[in-house]
């Protein structure tokens, strides 16, 4: 691995469950203000762009949830690790999100405005890297 970039951790702790969502408030962030204080976690209906994720996160960064970022959660082959990427600062970034069976927690590790552009074995290495230090 040549370069690994500065990431830094959030946790969010599940406070709303609906039919078709699961509401997360941030719990504690090693960077305040990095993301929005409220995230759900939805299945992939299919109506959006998003390709090879079952499941996507949405973050509250409009006023209203149909307006916000998406991100697919897409599988690692590390059970409950994903890996996908959010508009930090409108900067497309990496994020590794630990999710456990119980979905009582989404535990993410965002790479602030970077991401492995073009190379999805140099990106699979550094989604590794991250799992290992989680």
């Amino acid at each position: 691995m040549t370069f690994i970039p500065d990431n830094y951790k959030l946790t969010y702790k599940l406070n709303d469950v609906k039919k078709t969502f699961r509401q997360y408030q941030i719990e504690s962030a090693e960077i305040p203000n990095l993301l929005p204080e409220l995230v759900r976690t939805e299945k992939n209906n299919g109506f959006n762009s998003i390709t090879g994720a079952e499941n996507i996160l949405k973050v509250r960064n409009a006023t209203n949830w149909t307006k916000c970022s998406l991100a697919g959660l897409r599988p690692t082959g590390i059970p409950n690790f994903y890996y996908s990427d959010l508009p930090v600062n409108d900067v497309k970034s990496l994020i590794v999100a630990f999710i456990p069976d119980d979905w009582e927690t989404v535990v993410l590790r965002v790479c602030k405005q970077f991401y492995p552009k073009g190379n999805p074995e140099y990106r699979n290495r550094l989604v590794k890297h991250l799992i290992t230090n989680f």
